[in-house]
């Protein structure tokens, strides 16, 4: 991306992004206390546990750390800055969390169309919010670059996939009759190609050379989004009028998913900054992309094989590809945004610590470690749920609670050096007066 469109001036108060990232945690939290209360599980992905499991993942772990980035990074890259940050809040962060918390207490409660429906149509609402203040933002900002075209396209895949979220709550209820193994398949590959894989792409243009120093992203790397976003929408016609034959089209989303691990390695393999956690995260998310795809393809041509197979895919898309992303992010952007706001603040000298001192490499490291040994519990799980389920609640437990930890002490800290700055600043003016 063009680093002259980097912004800082536009962004929104720490708290914005903070109160969604803090959210993600207490979801995680809320993922690991339904496996260890939930009852054992046969490995099939449409198991009321299994869906409850998938969406406590998708829309309340990743889904708060990704709308809390894509709020900062509107204003970072894009110069999409908040006038009305109250406001913005108020219109998308509760309604998210309870449509979270309503639709999966519909989906482990034998799928109540009530709780469902009103689940949905919350989200629904968060997501048209935000859709509003980023597409207005976006179509007014000068911003021409990569990142900027990435972030509209994957606000469009988070569209679609709401939108079709909403019609397979109102067809489970049965308001309404469409195809639906159809409308799920492409609710599948609009919320994990639309959105989750094109983000994670618009994201990568900057957050790779800005933290990790790599060259620039190649300029033919713009048309990989518009591409997988235009192949989607070519398979989700196909899924609605000719399902049989869109099966075996399937595969083609691969492609573009494995143009986007490969252009990853090639990026991460030059970086100067291999020692750092981010770049440890990073390529675990990229071989969790690369292992998700044959398992797909034999899933998709081969279901017989094994049950397990969906249930890995699901692991490792989000469970490994999402979450490694996610925890690694927040890794430098908490610390981060901590840092630049209290820089703003002129604090004395000797006050402010650098960003590693809100939140070492060392910490995010172990963090990492954490998550690759929950994956492992995860993808045993997924075999013999019966031995591994409690096992992993606990892992999810100890990784949520590390996090929060480690949340909560930047917290602290930022509070003491803002309370430092809040204080000279005071002293300045009284000085000033007299």
């Amino acid at each position: 991306m063009s680093q002259a469109w980097l912004s800082y001036e536009a962004a929104p108060p720490p708290w914005l992004p903070g109160s969604f990232f803090a959210a993600s945690l207490s979801w995680l939290l809320v993922t690991g206390l339904t496996l260890l209360l939930g009852s054992t599980v046969m490995p099939n992905r449409f198991d009321p546990l299994i869906v409850t499991l998938t969406h406590l993942l998708a829309l309340g772990v990743l889904g708060n750390t990704m709308l809390g980035a894509l709020l900062q990074l509107l204003a970072v890259a894009a110069g999409v800055g908040t006038p009305r940050p109250h406001a913005l809040w108020w219109r998308t962060f509760p309604a998210w969390q309870a449509g979270v918390a309503s639709l999966c207490w519909g989906f482990s409660h034998g799928f109540s169309p009530l709780w469902l429906a009103i689940g949905a149509l919350l989200l629904c609402c968060a997501g048209l919010a935000l859709l509003w203040h980023a597409g207005y933002g976006l179509w007014r900002s000068p911003a021409r670059d990569a990142t900027s075209q990435g972030l509209q396209l994957a606000l469009a895949g988070l569209g679609l996939a709401l939108s079709q979220g909403l019609l397979l709550v109102l067809t489970l209820g049965g308001h309404i009759s469409p195809p639906f193994l159809p409308l799920l398949h492409s609710h599948v590959l609009w919320a994990g190609l639309g959105w989750l894989l094109a983000l994670l792409l618009a994201v990568s243009q900057t957050v790779m050379p800005m933290f990790l120093v790599t060259p620039a992203f190649p300029s033919r790397t713009r048309w990989l989004i518009p591409s997988l976003l235009a192949l989607l929408a070519g398979l989700s016609l196909l899924l609605l009028w000719q399902p049989s034959t869109a099966e075996w089209l399937l595969v083609l989303a691969c492609i573009p998913a494995a143009c986007f691990a490969i252009l990853t390695l090639h990026q991460l393999r030059a970086s100067r900054r291999r020692q750092d956690p981010l770049w440890r995260s990073w390529l675990l998310a990229t071989l969790c992309l690369l292992l998700t795809l044959p398992l797909a393809i034999a899933g998709l041509y081969l279901p017989a094989a094994s049950s397990s197979l969906p249930l890995w895919c699901g692991v490792l898309w989000l469970g490994g590809m999402g979450l490694a992303a996610v925890l690694g992010m927040l890794g430098k952007i908490a610390p981060f945004l901590a840092w630049l706001h209290l820089q703003r603040l002129q604090p004395p000298r000797g006050a402010l610590p650098r960003t590693h001192g809100f939140l070492s490499e060392q910490t995010v490291a172990r963090l990492t470690g954490l998550h690759a040994g929950w994956l492992l519990l995860a993808l045993a799980w997924c075999r013999w749920p019966a031995i591994w389920q409690t096992p992993l609640a606990i892992c999810t437990l100890l990784l949520a609670g590390a996090a929060a930890w480690h949340g909560w002490k930047l917290w602290q800290l930022y509070r003491q050096v803002r309370a430092v700055c809040l204080a000279r600043h005071t002293d300045s003016t009284l000085s000033t007066s007299r």
